[in-house]
Order: structure tokens, then sequence, then C-alpha cells
């Protein structure tokens, strides 16, 4: 006789120890679930070795990075050094950073260098980068652009050491102080200034940015971390990442590939992280140097 049947009967003659039977079938029921789970698992323990097959660990191995993750990884391009030297003195800075002379222009007349403190750089002959905005103005009237490099005398004041006028070239331009001017002496508060004459006739109007610098002892490991990399862009971030701000935008202040203008971008970028609060005007300026120039 069915289980079923038997229930029935029982709920027509005896209802009280049909509900007893009932519970006890319930619970019978129940019981053998649990035994039951312990198989489930063991079924799927037992099919994850078949899963991971080794065709598909060789595959796994073969993989390259990008197809591994398709999110890159942030890098941090400049790291400021962690004790910088405060600026001594006045700077010299004259006119405004757009406008004047140069008209309406999409971004800043802007040196590429800490602001408020003395940046780093290992080289006895250093590279210099600014960025000149595309100006119709300069370009027509062929403003003259001079460098000047400046060096504390004996009662402290910067004197001019080094002087080179060039053309004005819009966009980024790099220059590297002369091979054969004496090499520079570590710990001394050195100045650099680009000057746009915009009338050699009225000085006065002339606009003047005025960075500072010093040359510091390479950094323990430097060497053998730059004997590593094959590419400007690589070592531009081990530079940077040492605090050597005018040694890293060296390597990539006229990248024409797109990872040294992406090198490049990121190096601004921690540049213009690192102004300070008072000073946010020159960020903004560096990040639309950035916005124009990333392409």
């Amino acid at each position: 006789m069915s289980v079923s049947k038997f229930l029935s009967i029982l709920f027509k003659t005896t209802p009280a120890l049909a509900i007893s039977a009932l519970l006890w079938v319930s619970h019978a029921d129940a019981i053998q679930g649990q035994a039951a789970a312990p198989a489930t698992a063991n079924q799927t323990v037992n099919q994850q070795p078949a899963a991971a097959d080794p065709s598909r660990r060789r595959s796994a191995s073969n993989e390259t990075p990008s197809t591994r993750s398709a999110t890159p990884t942030s890098t941090t391009h400049f790291r400021p050094p962690s004790n910088p030297r405060p600026r001594s003195g006045p700077r010299t800075t004259t006119g405004t950073r757009r406008g004047a002379c140069l008209g309406s222009t999409t971004t800043a007349f802007t040196l590429l260098g800490p602001l408020e403190t003395v940046g780093q750089t290992v080289s006895s002959h250093p590279n210099f980068g600014w960025h000149l905005p595309d100006s119709e103005q300069a370009a027509e009237m062929a403003f003259p652009v001079i460098f000047r490099l400046l060096s504390p005398d004996e009662e402290g004041i910067p004197t001019p050491i080094h002087v080179a006028e060039l053309a004005y070239t819009p966009g980024f331009v790099n220059y590297q102080l002369p091979t054969s001017e004496p090499a520079l002496t570590p710990g001394t508060e050195y100045r650099w200034q680009v000057i746009i004459e915009c009338n050699p006739n009225y000085p006065s109007r002339a606009l003047v940015q005025e960075l500072a610098f010093e040359v510091v002892s390479p950094p323990a490991g430097l060497s053998a971390a730059l004997a590593t990399t094959t590419t400007d862009s690589a070592q531009a971030v081990i530079y940077g990442q040492e605090g050597l701000w005018y040694d890293a935008i060296a390597q990539v202040s006229e990248a024409t590939t797109g990872e040294g203008r992406q090198t490049r971008s990121g190096l601004l970028r921690d540049l213009a992280a690192a102004v300070a609060p008072e000073n946010q005007q020159l960020s903004q300026d560096i990040l639309e140097i950035v916005e124009i120039t990333d392409n």
C-alpha cells in the first residue's frame, strides 16, 4: 500500500494518528535531504580538477599583461623630494602669464619646474623646459626669447652667468646648458629665467618667468635603475620618482611618440598637484597645457 493511500485511510479513521504520521514523514525527508548535501559538495570538489586542465594553465601563462587586465595601473611620475629646499630671496617675475603682448592664447607662457622650492638635477649641465603659447602677435612680430642662467655672487645677489637668445617657437621648448660652459657647482641655488621681449626698446614690457634649482648627488641605486631601462619614458619616470624634476622632464619635454607624450603629461599632472594652494593659477595653467598637448 502506498504512503499517500495509507495516510488517507488514517485521516478518515484516526485524524490525530494521521497527523503524527505526516509529521514523521516530513522529518524523515528533511534528514534525507541533509544526508544528500555532502554528496553534492563532494561532486563539486571532484569536478574542479577536470576544469583546470594543463592546456588551460599553459594558455593562462602565455597571456600578456594587457590581455590579463584591461585596467592600467596608476603610476607616480614625479614625487617631490621629501625635504625640499625653500627658495631664498624674492622671485623675479614680471608681466602676465597670458595676454599682454601675446594677445589671446589658449595656454599660458609657463616654465616647467617646481615653483615654491628649489628643483633638483644630477646634471652639471642641466636641461630646462618651458611651454610657449601659440600667438599670432609673437609670430608676426618675431619676439626674441632670452634664456638666462643666474648664480649668486659673493654677496648672494643672483648674477647672469649664461645668456642665450632664441627664436619664439610655440609649444614645448628644451634648452640644455652648453657643455662648453663651466660645470655647475652642487649645492648652489641657481636661478633660470625665460624672457619674452615684446619690445626690445621697452624692457619694462617684457614677460619674465623665473625658477630656482640646484645640482645634487645622484641617489643610491639610480645608475643601476637607469641601466635596466631602454626608453626615454622609463628613464623619465625613474628620475621623476627620485624627485629629479629637471632630469625627468628633459627625457620627454619634446616627445613625439604616444608613450613619451603620456609620460610628459603624467609628469606635468604630478607637478600641478604639488603646487601650493596659494599658487593654484599655475596649477591650472599646467593642466591646460596637458589638455591641449596630450594627444
